[in-house]
C-alpha cells in the first residue's frame, strides 16, 4: 500500500508538489484530485517519514497495468486455454481488414479474433475494422492471381463461389471489399476472390516518380489485375488500354476508377473497340485474354499510336507476351518503354538482359533492372526496362 497526501488548503499545493517531486517521491501516475474541495497527492511512499508527519493521509493501493499487445493477448489466451497459438510478427492493415502474415498454418478462434478487435486501437492504432486473415505467398503460376493461400479467420468474406463460376452483380454486393491507399492513390479488391501484393509499392512508386507528364500517350498494360500499375501511369496523365481474364479484378478496378473519378469503359469479347473510344474515356479495360490485342488493333494504323509504356506484370514470367508485344509495337510511331516483369536468381540477371537483347534485336536497348522485392535467397521480383523502336518506322 502506499500514501496520498490529503491537503485541504490549495494554497499548499504546489509547495508539497515541488517538495516530492524534488525528492523523487510523487507518484506521477496519477493526477492531483480534486474532491469538493479537498485535494489527494500521490506519493511513492509506503510509510510516512518524519518530515510529513503534519499531513493527513490515506492509503492507496498501486494497480498495476500491463501494455496491450498482441503478442500479450495470445500468450494470456494460450495460458487460459492450454493451446500454443504462435504470435504473428507482420501484419498488414487493409480497411476494414487485419491481414497477418503467417510462415506455417495459422487459426484464430473467434472469441481470440473478438479480443484482438476489441483492442485494435491500442494494438493497431486504427478502429473499424472488422475482419481478420491470415496470408501466405501466393501460387504464383495461377494467371488468374486468385489468392488460394488467404484464409479468412473472422468475419463475413462472402459467398462460396464454384473456380469458374462466373459472378453476377449480386455476387459483387453480397462479397467483402478491402482497400488501401498508397501513394495516393486508391484500391480496392475482394480479398476472397482475388489477390494483393504490398510489396508492389515500391515499382508503383517508381512509375509515379520516373515517368510523369504521360498526357497525349497510350500504355498498355497487358495484365492488369485491379490496376495495380494501370492507376499510376493514369495518376501521371496517361489513357490505358488494359488486359484481365478474373472478372473480380476487373470490378475491383473499375470500382476503383469511380472512386477516382475517371472515366472507364469494360469491353467483353463481342464488344466493338475503335481507338477513337480513348478520346471519350481514360481507360478502356478488356475482360479477355490478351492474346486478342492483335484482334482490338487490326483496325488501327501501324506507325500511328503514341505509345509511351507496356507494362507486362505477370510473374513468374512474362515471357508469354514477348512475341504479343514485339508485334504490338508495328502500331507506335515512337519509341517505347516496356517494362518486363519477372522471377529470377540474381546470378540470372544478366542472362535475362542478353535474352530480352536477342529476342527483341535489333530495335531494342536494356534502359535498367529494377528489383523490386525478394521471394526466397537469392530469387528476387525484378522489372527490366526496355525502349523498343518500331521496326517498321524507318524515320
Amino acid at each position: 500500500m502506499f500514501i496520498k497526501l490529503i491537503i485541504k488548503d490549495p494554497k499548499e499545493i504546489k509547495t508539497i508538489k515541488s517538495r516530492l517531486e524534488n525528492e523523487g517521491l510523487l507518484n506521477k501516475r496519477y493526477k492531483i484530485e480534486n474532491k469538493n474541495g479537498v485535494f489527494s497527492i500521490y506519493t511513492k511512499l509506503e510509510t510516512l517519514p518524519c518530515a510529513y508527519q503534519s499531513f493527513n493521509y490515506e492509503e492507496y493501493e498501486e494497480i498495476k497495468t500491463t501494455k496491450i499487445t498482441l503478442e500479450s493477448i495470445i500468450r494470456s489466451y494460450n495460458i487460459k486455454t492450454g493451446l500454443c497459438l504462435e504470435i504473428p510478427k507482420r501484419w498488414s492493415i487493409y480497411p476494414p481488414m487485419i491481414l497477418f502474415n503467417a510462415f506455417k498454418e495459422l487459426t484464430f478462434p473467434k472469441d481470440l479474433c473478438i479480443e484482438i478487435l476489441s483492442h485494435q486501437s491500442t494494438i493497431f492504432g486504427v478502429t473499424g475494422l472488422s475482419h481478420i486473415a491470415v496470408n501466405q505467398p501466393i501460387i504464383e503460376s495461377d494467371i488468374l492471381r486468385r489468392p488460394h493461400n488467404l484464409k479468412p479467420m473472422y468475419g463475413n468474406f462472402g459467398p462460396d463461389l464454384e473456380s469458374d463460376h462466373i459472378p453476377t452483380s449480386i455476387d459483387f454486393q453480397e462479397a467483402f471489399w478491402c482497400y488501401v491507399i498508397q501513394n495516393g492513390i486508391y484500391q480496392t479488391w475482394a480479398p476472397k476472390y482475388t489477390m494483393f501484393s504490398r510489396g508492389n509499392i515500391k515499382e508503383k512508386s517508381r512509375i509515379l516518380q520516373s515517368f510523369k507528364n504521360l498526357n497525349n500517350s497510350i500504355i498498355f498494360d497487358l495484365y492488369c489485375g485491379i490496376g495495380y500499375f494501370s492507376l499510376s501511369y493514369l495518376k501521371n496523365g496517361g489513357k490505358l488500354l488494359c488486359w484481365e481474364m478474373n472478372p473480380w479484378s476487373i470490378e475491383g478496378f473499375r470500382r476503383s476508377l469511380e472512386t477516382g473519378n475517371y472515366k472507364y469503359r469494360i469491353y467483353s469479347p463481342n464488344d466493338v473497340f475503335e481507338i477513337k473510344d480513348l478520346n471519350d474515356v481514360d481507360v478502356c479495360i478488356f475482360y479477355e485474354s490478351n492474346d486478342n490485342v492483335p484482334i482490338r488493333l487490326q483496325n488501327v494504323n501501324d506507325i500511328s499510336l503514341n505509345v509511351s509504356h507496356v507494362n507486362l506484370g505477370l510473374l513468374p514470367s512474362s515471357k508469354a507476351s514477348w512475341s504479343l508485344t514485339k508485334n504490338l509495337m508495328n502500331k507506335a510511331k515512337t519509341s517505347s518503354t516496356i517494362h518486363i516483369h519477372e522471377n529470377c536468381h540474381i546470378d540470372d540477371f544478366d542472362k535475362l538482359k542478353q535474352e530480352i537483347i536477342d529476342y527483341f534485336k535489333p530495335n531494342c536497348e536494356i534502359l535498367q533492372l529494377e528489383k523490386v522485392k525478394t521471394f526466397a535467397p537469392d530469387i528476387w521480383h525484378i522489372v527490366i526496362d526496355v525502349k523498343l523502336n518500331n521496326a517498321l518506322n524507318k524515320i
